[in-house]
């Protein structure tokens, strides 16, 4: 099977590896560095991962660690070797922030995937329309063609992974009535809540009606990365369009317990979760939204009781979240 978890992934993976090896050898940070005649800062900046080893290196670690050579050394230099590759991003590394870049790169390797989306659809569920919209808001004097591609590749490469990762979604009602694209265009938005239903065959998906009230989720939007083969997962949190990535085993597991009682709760099942999507699918038709026909506005799902959206209710009202995340 080919691996296509990408160099990011592949690089925290090396790095784990390497530190174990470090400290199953009885070696400190210090040690290694006075043997190899490094600086203690150049053997933390490799472990840290805010530098890729270069072959030479990592020959002179795994050489340290007496496994050069060995069936274990053979296996870490071709994860080293991916490690160094290039992303499919890298065209267009210059349009991303550097937050941006290990979050895309940690999506292309994770093996399970758990976002909440309190106000605008995730990025991996948007139609080009819906990110083009969103992108020429938050960012309108930015490169949003280049931005708008690069969210279309995260989801071409997702689609093709092999085994496609676990991906669980939980949105706020609010993101479904939320018309991206404007009232003058609400073909935009029922174009992209045609495409959560069809995206619900393939990911799980899952929304927390406004009558549930107040809840975590509505802090502000989060993302939590599992991987496989031992590496620990990673927290994003999202406060004021800034995205900050956690490793911390205290908030991993906060955030994870967090997200387990969003789904248990407070949100929707499946079923009624797609009912209350065609719902205001159906809502936005009525009113004169281009899409496919879905038919009428129809009654409201049965135990979802959707009303309207308070007066003055809307995205200007809350902090913009990252750009395309």
């Amino acid at each position: 099977m080919i691996d296509d978890r990408g160099p990011v992934v592949h690089q925290a993976l090396l790095i784990h590896r390497l530190i174990e090896l470090r400290r199953g050898n009885g070696l400190t940070q210090e040690k290694v560095a006075r043997s190899l005649e490094w600086s203690h800062a150049k053997l933390m900046r490799y472990e840290g991962g805010t530098q890729v080893l270069p072959k030479v290196d990592l020959d002179a670690l795994l050489d340290l660690y007496g496994v050069l050579g060995s069936g274990q050394g053979r296996k870490l230099q071709e994860i080293g070797r991916k490690a160094r590759d290039k992303p499919w991003w890298y065209p267009h590394r210059h349009a991303l922030t550097v937050e941006e870049r290990y979050y895309v790169g940690l999506e292309m390797g994770a093996a399970r995937i758990r976002q909440c989306a309190p106000a605008l659809v995730p990025g991996l569920l948007r139609t080009r329309d819906y990110a083009h919209a969103l992108c020429s808001m938050v960012d309108p004097d930015g490169e949003v063609d280049r931005l708008v591609d690069v969210l279309m590749g995260r989801q071409g490469v997702m689609l093709t992974r092999n085994p496609v990762p676990e991906q669980v979604y939980v949105l706020d009602e609010a993101a479904l009535r939320r018309v991206v694209g404007g009232r003058e265009n609400p073909g935009v938005m029922v174009r992209q809540l045609h495409h959560l239903v069809e995206r619900s065959a393939s990911v799980q998906l899952r929304i927390i009606p406004e009558e549930a009230g107040l809840h975590f989720g509505a802090l502000g939007g989060f993302t939590l990365f599992d991987f496989d083969e031992g590496l620990p997962p990673v927290l994003h949190t999202e406060h004021r369009g800034r995205v900050v990535a956690s490793k911390k085993e205290e908030d991993v597991q906060a955030y994870g317990e967090a997200f387990d009682q969003l789904v248990e709760e407070y949100a929707l099942d499946a079923r009624r979760s797609l009912a209350l999507i065609e719902h205001h699918a159906r809502r936005l038709q009525s009113r004169g939204g281009g899409s496919p026909d879905t038919g009428g506005e129809g009654a409201e799902p049965p135990g979802i009781g959707v009303g309207e959206a308070p007066s003055g209710a809307g995205a200007d009202q809350e902090p913009v979240p990252p750009r395309h995340l």
